[in-house]
């Protein structure tokens, strides 16, 4: 089983989310992509505009979603 990252924007004021992005990562393991999301999470809400995370209250949520990974294998060469 794999698990992919997915990062939402939230507004602890609205009590908002927005739908979600998913930055294209892949894992193997949760305990990768748990790691991974922290250090993402808190590297996104450092690039963001102090002030509008201060207004908005701004947070970075995130998800490791399980994904099951369907491998097609080569069609065979017509003889």
């Amino acid at each position: 089983m794999k698990f992919v990252l997915i990062l939402y924007m939230c507004s602890l004021l609205s009590g908002t989310c927005n739908s979600g992005q998913i930055p294209g990562l892949e894992f193997n393991n949760h305990y990768d992509c748990a790691r991974a999301g922290y250090d993402l999470a808190g590297a996104s809400l450092k690039d963001l505009d102090k002030d509008l995370v201060n207004k908005e209250r701004l947070a970075i949520k995130f998800e490791c979603r399980a994904v099951n990974v369907v491998t097609v294998p080569p069609k065979k060469p017509q003889v």
